[in-house]
């Protein structure tokens, strides 16, 4: 399948809402073939497709030349880097904040418990613990999703910049996908730190939470029922938990699919390729997280980021 194809499809199994933010591939591609010369034959290329889209140029008056195609394709790609970078910014600061109220939430039920005579019935229990169960497995689809987001868009404005480059003779991939990885929406690390955290909780606080995320299989077996975790939640409130979220549980999946194919090695070796890049953003992020210094970590990341990306994304 080609790489639009498999960008489209992507992109439809995310969330809804998120659609808009993902690089305009499609429109850039139709962009780069009416305005910019075929090899074959520049000029009339350029002069025929000048006439016939004067209005769609954003501007550009007379017969553009090279020099001001170039300029003005790259406007529209810093403006995609901006709207990359202010929605991955704001999504990760959402993150910081909701992973951080879970945990706040997760010590009150704690304390709760210790002191006893707060939960009218262990079932009272059982439920509150499963409605943070299932926050913790949204948040944590949430932010694979995100992951996927910086993949998918970093892969297609380097497509997008490798057909540039060959339909125009320039070098404009080098020196922009550098401009790119230094972006906000490619330092995934604190969102990688988050995404870890969040699983060691899981695993630590509901060991059987995988049942979930595999379509419930502790409700399969009608025959033989197990517990779904220890505070014996019924299997009834498990499979309502899954019906709730089944989107959200399949785009991940989509999601993780996506980013494990970028990461496939490429038939040559190439640093600029997506799978040397990715592996060396993964290595730089791998690490443990503790719970008390995560979010603080993540925020001061988010602030020293959020002030500096419109700065890079215009020094081209």
């Amino acid at each position: 399948m080609k790489f639009g194809k498999e960008f489209t499809t992507h992109m439809e199994e995310t969330l809804p809402e998120w659609r808009d933010k993902f690089l305009c591939y499609k429109p850039l591609k139709k962009l780069l073939k009416q305005h910019f010369p075929n090899p074959t034959n520049p000029d009339s290329n350029l002069h025929q497709n000048h006439h016939n889209n004067t209005t769609s140029t954003n501007g550009l008056e007379n017969q553009p030349t090279l020099v001001d195609l170039h300029e003005w394709f790259i406007r529209i790609l810093n403006e995609e880097l901006d709207k990359f970078n202010d929605f991955y910014v704001d999504k990760e600061e959402e993150f910081v904040i909701r992973f951080q109220e879970l945990k706040e939430r997760i010590e009150q039920v704690k304390e709760k418990s210790s002191k006893g005579g707060v939960f009218t019935s262990e079932n009272e229990f059982s439920e509150e613990m499963m409605e943070i169960r299932k926050d913790f497995v949204t948040i944590h689809g949430e932010m694979v999703l995100l992951k996927n987001y910086s993949s998918l868009n970093f892969a297609g404005l380097v497509k997008i910049l490798k057909k540039y480059d060959k339909r125009t003779g320039g070098l404009l991939r080098l020196p922009f996908t550098q401009l790119a990885l230094r972006q906000p929406f490619f330092t995934t690390e604190p969102l990688t730190r988050l995404v870890h955290e969040c699983e060691a909780n899981l695993e630590l606080l509901f060991p059987l939470v995988a049942e979930v995320i595999e379509s419930n299989p502790c409700t399969k077996d009608q025959s033989n029922p197990q517990p779904c975790n220890s505070a014996n939640i019924s299997s009834k409130t498990s499979s309502t938990l899954a019906e709730e979220t089944v989107d959200l549980y399949r785009g991940t999946l989509a999601a993780m699919k996506a980013i494990r194919g970028l990461q496939k090695a490429s038939s040559t070796c190439n640093p600029l390729s997506f799978s040397s890049l990715f592996r060396n953003l993964e290595d730089e992020g791998a690490g443990a997280v503790t719970a008390e210094n995560s979010a603080s970590d993540s925020s001061a990341s988010f602030h020293s980021r959020k002030e500096g990306d419109h700065e890079d994304s215009h020094s081209m």
